[in-house]
């Protein structure tokens, strides 16, 4: 039984890792599964007080969709949607995985439902095996190597804390070696095959070593989130619900010249970040 329980205690510090991961990012490599839409909306008026307005998508998979609706003495809103890493919604608004605001894409809140999102009371970033990410939408997937996660603030004593107000999108990997009771659960994704992030996202690498009853572990992770150009884009005045409604350190980081949304407290010191 202590052995059990010693074990047991060892797996929770593992499973709440937000962005850990390390190494110089020598990733170049590119990505097949972004797909590029283009929309092109013709417009014409009938004699019945009504308006034909005509939508065709294309989209570089070679398909076309065309969609004509005529409403006597109606109107028609066309609604027209744009898969370049993000998403084009009604108001011109462009979501590429950036800097636009997307409550759906990289960097947004996010929820985990499932009897696997926690364990122990410890957030599993990617759900587990029966865990459901909800809010992540528009995050690009599936993406070769990566898992989609909803990074979860967590304050006790059973793993590191993370901070991640009412959480926060992103696709990420994670390798460990060591201890196979810590790695065995810190594990997800695949860290080799994950080379790249959509474009208009940043990747960060991160590397963590991980200490418990006398067991070592370190920790790898690559993680792609949303990217910045300025204070106000990431989610700065939200305060956070599970760390007993403290202010978000969410801000716009510039590591380098590379600028992304995250909370500081979430890196470690060696990490790195490459804009795609």
């Amino acid at each position: 039984m202590k052995r059990f329980l010693i074990i047991s205690a060892v797996a929770f510090i593992t499973l709440a890792f937000g962005p850990v991961g390390c190494s110089d990012d020598s990733s170049s490599g590119g990505n097949n599964q972004g797909t590029d839409a283009a929309v092109h909306n013709d417009a014409a008026q009938t004699n019945d007080g009504g308006q034909t307005n005509d939508a065709a998508q294309t989209n570089d998979g070679g398909q076309t969709n065309d969609a004509a609706q005529t409403n006597d003495g109606g109107q028609t809103n066309d609604a027209a949607q744009a898969n370049d890493g993000g998403t084009t919604q009604d108001g011109s608004q462009s979501v590429d995985g950036g800097t636009t605001s997307d409550p759906l894409g990289f960097g947004s809140g996010c929820q985990c439902q499932g009897s696997d999102c926690k364990q122990f009371g410890v957030p599993v970033p990617n759900g587990g095996n029966n865990g459901t990410i909800v809010g992540c939408d528009h995050v690009d997937q599936p993406w070769t190597g990566a898992d989609l996660v909803c990074l979860r603030t967590y304050t006790g004593t059973l793993a590191n804390n993370t901070y991640f107000a009412n959480g926060y999108c992103g696709l990420m990997a994670t390798s460990c070696t060591g201890s196979s009771t810590i790695c065995n659960n810190a594990t997800f994704g695949n860290y080799d095959q994950m080379t790249a992030c959509p474009t208009g996202t940043v990747m960060i690498q991160d590397s963590q070593t991980v200490s418990s009853f006398g067991q070592n572990a370190t920790v790898n992770s690559k993680t792609c989130v949303k990217s910045c150009t300025a204070s106000g884009q990431c989610r700065e005045t939200e305060t956070d619900p599970v760390d007993n409604n403290n202010p978000t350190q969410y801000q716009c980081i510039n590591k380098n010249g590379v600028q992304f949304c995250y909370d500081p407290r979430d890196l470690t010191t060696n990490y790195t970040a490459t804009q795609y």
